[in-house]
């Protein structure tokens, strides 16, 4: 009888103290931190995936907000390095906030020189530390550093440097400190393409980035300094025009001195964009329904009375060619007249973009054409649309620059 009691009363305890015992829940996964440097020492020795549980923690100092990166790219740094990250999904990365990034299953590739790691799930692998922490502070560096490879994908300003030429920040820009060059690269798309070059020297602040050669990428074009005086002397500028100041498919003819004039059939040369901070002039026979489209578009008077050596630059693009061509012309004997055809104009070559059938080409620049030829006095630069038919090519120019070398 006792033996029963004494079961009974182990069994009361045991009931009774497992419904009072609280779940142990499991360990938390240990995850350490690791610099940016650390995390770019792995891809050197040979790790292409991360398999370890491990993260970095920066500042992300460059997005796509102000269109000067792809959807998918953004930057990030500490006080060791920096890394180009790729993102998968929707990249919400606010630029100057502080994150910390979970590796783990997180890929390197190297891509045209510049160390990509991705693909990162910001809803799955990020978390946000601040919106506003201590501001970042640039590294101060140099171009043959850059050159070098030195502090890739971090946050740098240069000093004593300036703009080889004048124009606008769209496209690949020359930076030199008066011995050294680099790239500087505008996308197209950025808020601040049609923006106008600093014309003097000084700082610039920009992220260090790689495509095939190093180049500079800019956060936007406020972070500058470059009043100073240039080494080589002043730029001299004769005509520069983004077309900015137009509306959508207004005449070139509404900015002042500027002339577009049907040769054949009725088209002119046009205002056009898709994004408001991108605008570009254009000639097109599309939907014309005319056998013959030659249109003429004509600078304001260029006085080169006493240039050296000036040439023009611009940008061109196409869509959806069938044939239809661009050509450019100077001429030192057009009088403004309605009838420009009925000058006499040179005919000058320029680098064009690749022709493209089936979409849009890039803006590629012109290059520097020389105007040697045309100075002395009063001089024009025209851009000539040839087409019609079934010859409907969109040609597009923006930047032009006309000034000494």
């Amino acid at each position: 009888m006792k033996n029963i009691l004494y079961i009974i009363l182990l069994a009361f305890i045991l009931v009774a103290t497992s419904c009072n015992r609280e779940p142990v829940p499991p360990p938390e996964p240990v995850v350490s931190y690791v610099t940016v440097k650390q995390l770019r020492g792995m891809f050197d020795k040979g790790v292409t995936t991360i398999d370890t549980s491990i993260y970095i923690q920066g500042i992300i100092s460059l997005t796509p907000e102000l269109g000067n990166l792809p959807d998918f790219i953004a930057y990030l740094q500490d006080s060791t390095a920096g890394i180009c990250l790729t993102v998968s999904g929707n990249n919400t990365f606010s630029r100057d906030s502080e994150v910390k990034i979970i590796c783990r299953g997180a890929s390197f590739t190297m891509y045209n020189g510049l160390l990509q790691f991705g693909d990162i799930s910001i809803a799955d692998q990020t978390q946000l530390i601040s919106l506003i922490p201590a501001p970042l502070t640039p590294r101060t560096a140099t171009i043959p550093e850059l050159l070098a490879g030195k502090y890739q994908a971090e946050y740098v300003m240069l000093e004593n440097v300036q703009f080889s030429d004048p124009g606008s920040f769209s496209g690949t820009k020359t930076l030199t400190d008066c011995s050294s060059e680099l790239d500087v690269y505008t996308r197209s798309g950025a808020t601040f393409a049609s923006a106008t070059l600093p014309a003097g020297k000084g700082s610039i602040k920009g992220v260090a980035s790689a495509f095939n050669t190093v180049q500079l990428l800019l956060r936007d074009n406020t972070e500058s300094d470059m009043t100073g005086d240039r080494c080589g002397g002043a730029i001299t500028i004769y005509l520069t025009e983004n077309f900015s100041s137009l509306n959508k498919y207004d005449d070139v003819n509404v900015l002042t001195g500027w002339k577009t004039y049907p040769q054949a059939g009725t088209k002119t040369w046009y205002c056009n964009y898709v994004t408001i901070a991108e605008k570009w002039i254009q000639a097109t026979a599309y939907n014309s329904g005319q056998a013959s489209v030659i249109t003429w578009m004509i600078t304001p008077a260029l006085d080169l009375s006493s240039a050296v050596q000036p040439y023009v630059s611009f940008e061109s693009a196409n869509g959806y060619d069938t044939g239809a061509t661009l050509k450019l012309y100077a001429s030192t004997d057009y009088t403004g007249s309605a009838t420009p055809w009925t000058s006499t104009w040179t005919p000058l070559t320029f680098t064009q973009p690749p022709l493209n059938a089936s979409g849009w080409s890039d803006f590629i620049s012109s290059g520097k054409v020389d105007l040697s030829a045309l100075k002395g006095g009063t001089a024009y630069v025209a851009w000539v649309y040839e087409g019609g038919g079934t010859k409907t090519t969109t040609w597009e120019v923006d930047n032009v620059l006309v000034a000494e070398k």
